[in-house]
């Protein structure tokens, strides 16, 4: 049952890195114009847009029309980075005490 586990939060883990590798990249290209309007540029967007869109509500938009930066992947990449290093770890301490491991 440990292993079973342990294998869960890694793949979870793994998972969350990949998305977190795939936001950057999109980052990166959307300071060129003709790689974010490519094929690759639109499906990237279709991947990381739902997500982002959490963010790009209430104070976050104001603030990032304020300053005209789009703070949204900011705020997804911080949550993302706190899912996997706290909450993944919390999540497993109380599923191996419930456990009993």
């Amino acid at each position: 049952m440990l292993t079973i586990i342990s294998y869960i939060l890694s793949v979870i883990n793994w998972l969350i890195w990949l998305y977190s590798i795939i936001m950057v990249i999109d980052a990166i290209m959307s300071w060129v114009p003709f790689l974010r309007d490519s094929a690759v540029g639109r499906i990237l967007n279709r991947i990381i847009d739902p997500y982002l869109n959490i963010f790009r509500k209430g104070p976050v938009q104001r603030l990032s029309y304020a300053t005209g930066l789009d703070l949204s992947f900011l705020l997804g990449l911080l949550v993302l980075y706190f899912v996997q290093d706290y909450a993944l770890n919390w999540l497993a301490n109380i599923l191996f005490r419930v456990l009993g491991l």
